[in-house]
């Protein structure tokens, strides 16, 4: 009888620790969904990096703000760039005397010294813009003849006027070059006449693309001719390619030294899109069937005509394309995808960076529907920006009870 009662009261107990153990196993903590991303953070467009028709022996170098750079191109050392210096002269007298649009600026008048150095500079057949004692030019007439005229001489009046001298302004450029990025570059003066003034194409691009930002630069730059006042004849830019196939500046160079330098900027149209490409090349010698000024402007034609053709609107991501899964113990991996193909404006090589971020994980996500949005895939080159949704492939089913009772 007592042994009846006790198996009785042992199979209760058993029983009660079976319920209570199914009890603590049904209510123990689902592991939370985890999410693992298979997308790589870097990537290039695929196919064969273009061949673009680079001068020989040259340096060069091409630029397109907010898309990508095809680097440099050629000897990479520092050299002389004769009157392309005349760019960060130009940029120093405007963040100096900032001029509007519409704006000539203030008069100065031309001293009896300026006058001097322009007789001297053009018995030596330097450029020059005409000038005479006693007239008054406005800050915008002496950029033109900076620019366009591309005067050696004005090049040292305004340094005057804004550094007080040459040598203190030539300070000034070299501060600003610093502060530009600009490594491998140093000015001693303001004209680029003296060949220890020294920097390199893509130094060059970069104060081009920052000195384009000034609307009267840019306006200036994109001069083909200028008048002078007093003077019948016109003076015309030595970048004769201004206003033709798009191409809007910025500044030519040539001394024995330098050879033919030219910074260029080219307005396109590409995959829909407007751009402007700048570009470089420096050191251009010439050959016997054009001057190395007339080179270096073929050279620079050539480049961006190549690039109007290399660069167009490609899918780097397609739609459906697998960037991760969402990863639980209870049932198979579901797989997310983005929902839109990401196409960036750009050319087989350019790399470019991918982040996915997932709004709805990690989170205590136990079920979502397949499709089910959760996050976006951003895709980012140079300031190019694409972003779209992530899905989910399958659906994501909470733990059954099998699997919350029979679990380890």
């Amino acid at each position: 009888m007592f042994g009846g009662m006790r198996a009785s009261v042992v199979a209760g107990v058993i029983a009660v620790l079976i319920v209570v153990a199914a009890v603590i196993q049904f209510v123990r903590p689902v592991p939370q969904a985890k999410a693992q991303i298979s997308l790589s953070a870097q990537g290039q467009i695929a196919g064969t990096p273009p061949q673009l028709p680079w001068p020989a022996n040259v340096q060069a170098t091409l630029d397109i703000p907010g898309i990508g750079s095809f680097g440099e191109h050629g000897p990479v050392t520092p050299g002389p760039i004769g009157s392309v210096a005349k760019m960060m002269t130009a940029y120093l007298v405007l963040k100096a005397h900032p001029l509007g649009p519409y704006n000539n600026g203030p008069s100065i008048t031309v001293t009896p010294q300026d006058a001097a150095l322009y007789q001297q500079d053009a018995s030596t057949q330097q450029s020059v813009m005409r000038v005479i004692a006693g007239e008054k030019l406005t800050e915008r007439k002496l950029l033109e003849g900076l620019l366009v005229a591309s005067g050696n001489n004005i090049a040292t009046m305004l340094a005057d006027w804004v550094g007080g001298n040459p040598q203190h302004f030539a300070v000034m450029m070299n501060q600003e070059a610093k502060a530009l990025g600009m490594n491998h570059t140093h000015y001693v003066g303001p004209s680029g006449l003296n060949p220890e003034t020294t920097s390199t194409a893509q130094d060059q691009v970069k104060l081009a693309e920052v000195a384009m930002k000034i609307p009267v630069f840019a306006e200036i730059v994109d001069m083909a001719q200028m008048t002078v006042p007093g003077q019948v004849a016109l003076e015309y830019n030595y970048n004769y390619l201004v206003g033709h196939d798009g191409i809007v500046g910025v500044k030519t160079g040539s001394t024995l030294q330098s050879g033919g330098c030219f910074v260029f900027a080219g307005k396109r149209v590409m995959g829909n899109q407007n751009v402007i490409v700048y570009g470089g090349v420096e050191g251009q010698p010439g050959t016997k069937t054009g001057s190395q000024l007339q080179m270096s402007l073929v050279d620079g034609e050539d480049l961006l005509n190549a690039v109007s053709r290399i660069v167009t609107s490609r899918t780097v991501i397609p739609s459906g394309e697998p960037v991760g899964t969402i990863n639980v113990p209870w049932q198979s991996n579901v797989v997310l995808q983005t929902t839109k193909p990401i196409t960036l404006l750009g050319w087989p090589g350019l790399g470019y960076s991918t982040h996915v971020s997932l709004t709805k994980l990690p989170v205590d996500v136990k079920e979502l529907p397949a499709g089910s949005v959760v996050g976006t895939l951003t895709v980012t080159t140079g300031s190019q920006t694409v972003t779209v949704p992530v899905e989910t492939v399958s659906k994501l089913t909470g733990p059954s009870l099998a699997w919350r009772m029979s679990r380890i």
